[in-house]
């Protein structure tokens, strides 16, 4: 008889996270996911996904906020004790902003308060439920480790900070059998772009050597790939760039 699965994917009702979501709910595996503002996205997420027979449930959580995701763990504790797979995906939209006008309490704390204190909020409610097996996986970005995009300066040192959080899990959780990985895609065709100029997304993809930017799904791809397939990689973040940087 097989046991069924329970999976939370952060800010999971629009774009990469929004395809995870697809990717794992089913029957045999109920997905929690969270959104920020997006009620009307989430709720058509929820409609499609049982359409199709998945089992899914939205919750309205903002990850800055550290009660609003003991609140989120509380709703999912009303359906089980066990954790199998977290997601961490959910991130604040990109501002173009160079360096020498970036504010730390306006630009820079909202980025880690979502990437970073989001993640260590969620690991922490999560540590009790998590079990042998359990997988972890959390959203970077290309741009860390290949030449950034100016006027980010804020996003990747959040990005950065949570890389250097990813890894000392990793190291904390292995012993426990909790597996702790990264995927890092580069440009994406999401919302997270929607403060920059529909030219500069232009000239983005123009300069990928596909000539495009990546799709959602391509993503998730790799994302359902580490949190349901058996395998040996622990630690390690998989740069997704379709050959950018080479």
């Amino acid at each position: 008889m097989t046991t069924k699965q329970f999976c939370l994917v952060t800010g999971g009702s629009r774009g990469i996270g929004a395809a995870i979501v697809s990717r794992l709910a089913t029957p045999a595996r109920t997905v929690f996911f969270n959104y920020k503002t997006g009620e009307a996205e989430a709720l058509s997420l929820c409609a499609r996904i049982r359409q199709t027979g998945g089992s899914v449930e939205a919750i309205q959580a903002d990850l800055a906020g550290r009660d609003a995701v003991l609140g989120m763990f509380e709703r999912i504790k009303q359906e089980t004790s066990e954790l199998h797979i977290l997601i961490h995906n959910a991130s604040e939209p990109l501002t173009p902003k160079r360096l020498q006008h970036l504010d730390w309490d306006a630009d820079v704390m909202p980025q880690m308060n979502v990437a970073c204190r989001g993640f260590l909020d969620c690991l922490q409610a999560a540590h009790p439920m998590l079990v042998q097996g359990s997988r972890i996986v959390v959203l970077l970005t290309d741009a860390l480790f290949h030449t950034p995009p100016v006027q980010m300066g804020a996003y990747l040192a959040a990005k950065g900070a949570l890389w250097g959080l990813v890894r000392a899990a990793s190291k904390e959780l292995l012993p426990r059998g909790v597996t702790v990985n990264a995927v890092s895609p580069s440009m994406t065709k999401t919302n997270l772009l929607r403060n920059y100029a529909d030219r500069a997304v232009e000239i983005m993809a123009g300069d990928h050597p596909q000539g495009q930017l990546a799709t959602p799904d391509q993503i998730a791809s790799v994302v359902e790939m580490l949190a349901v397939q058996p395998g040996y990689l622990h630690g390690a973040n998989l740069i997704v760039n379709g050959g950018a940087g080479f």
